[in-house]
Parts: structure tokens; sequence; C-alpha cells
């Protein structure tokens, strides 16, 4: 076989791999962070990693009745990401994202959370709704009062309680009375069939057969 066949059949398996790529569900698939995670723009969470706002109010907008359950009414799907941020603002000071049951992990003791994607969670209906990192202690006073000084905590309160009700968003603490701050619930409009870690493999992947190519069509021109 003739050097000159061989190079044509690799550029057509690396055509191939390039539109196995572009093709793959995993090209349009929901991205899902591990752990809580800082300082991401909405441009990120919306159009790269496929998720919408389905639920946001400021830290002072108590949820109807106490229960957190009427704000997810618009929150359909089997993921949920919880955010806050600057009202107004296109960057989230804090987030965090897994199933929908790992989310809403029912937790009436004020020390108890569930870990769940790099991620404990708790969720009470009538008490407080967060995250923390994964390896960190939670204990409620209302609202996680732990670890002041790290960023990958947030907390809403869900009881009806007035004064302050120390929500917090990372080191923000206090902002149960707070109308600078909002507190934001996202779905996915992507398909969710995986926790999506492998692109920088696919675009590695990508970026090899398209030199490829590249590299075979230059040595045809020089002959």
């Amino acid at each position: 076989m003739t050097i000159r066949k061989i190079s044509s059949i690799i550029k057509i398996l690396m055509m191939s791999i390039v539109f196995q790529v572009l093709t793959s569900p995993l090209a349009n698939s929901l991205v899902i962070p591990f752990g809580p995670q800082n300082d991401i723009s909405l441009n990120t969470v919306i159009n790269d990693w496929g998720w919408s706002e389905c639920y946001s109010a400021t830290y002072n907008t108590l949820f109807v009745g106490g229960n957190a359950n009427q704000a997810l009414s618009n929150c359909e799907g089997d993921y949920l990401m919880l955010a806050a941020r600057r009202t107004g603002s296109s960057m989230f000071e804090v987030l965090a994202a897994s199933d929908r049951s790992g989310v809403l992990s029912f937790s009436n003791n004020d020390s108890v959370a569930h870990a769940s994607n790099g991620s404990v969670w708790y969720y009470s209906p009538f008490f407080s709704w967060g995250f923390a990192g994964e390896n960190d202690n939670v204990i409620r006073q209302i609202c996680d009062r732990q670890g002041l000084a790290e960023r990958d905590r947030l907390c809403w309160s869900t009881d009806t309680i007035t004064g302050d009700r120390w929500d917090r968003a990372g080191t923000f603490v206090g902002l149960g009375n707070s109308a600078a701050w909002e507190k934001v619930i996202l779905v996915p409009t992507q398909i969710a069939e995986t926790i999506d870690v492998s692109e920088p493999a696919t675009l590695g992947l990508l970026t090899f057969a398209i030199a490829g190519i590249g590299f075979f069509r230059i040595r045809r021109v020089k002959k």
C-alpha cells in the first residue's frame, strides 16, 4: 500500500473522529460542577454548562409560607443548582449542584448533612436549606454558622421568623434582611445523561484530529 493511500485512510479516520465528537450527545451535555464553585459567571452557567434560572429573589424575600418547596414549583428536572450573587450581578459568588434528591436531602438535625457530588447538603422546609464543602462540618443555628472564612458555604433560612436570620453566601453572612444579595435556583436545559468531566479529553481528541488532517494535507501539497 502506498504512502498516499495510507495518508488518505488516516485522513478519513480523523474526519470521522471530528464528526463523532461534534455530533456526540456529550458535546451538548449538561455540565454538573463537582463540589462548590466560586466566582462563576452567569454566561458560563447558562451557555457553557447548560442551566437556566427557574427562581430568583433577594435574600430578604421569605419563601412563601416558610416552605422552600414553593420556590421549586417552576424548577422541574433531575438536577438542581443553588447559587448566590449580588443583586443584579452577572457573577455568582458561590454555587453547587447535584441530583435533585441530593440537593433536597432532608435533615431536621442541626448538624447533619448528606454528601452528594462533592458537597454536603441539608434541607428542612421550616428551618434552613443549603450546602457546604464535602469535608466541612455543618452546625445550623437556623443557618450554618461554621467556617466563617470559608467561601464554599451557602445557607437560606426557610423559616418565617423575623430579624437577622443569618443567611449566607460564602463568607458573607447575616444576609437574612438583605436586598443586596440574591438567592437563585437553576435547572438543566441540556441533556443530563452524564456528569461532564471529559470535556478536556474530548477537546484534545478533536484538536489531534484537526491537526492530523492539516498535517496530511500539508504533506500532500508539498509532494
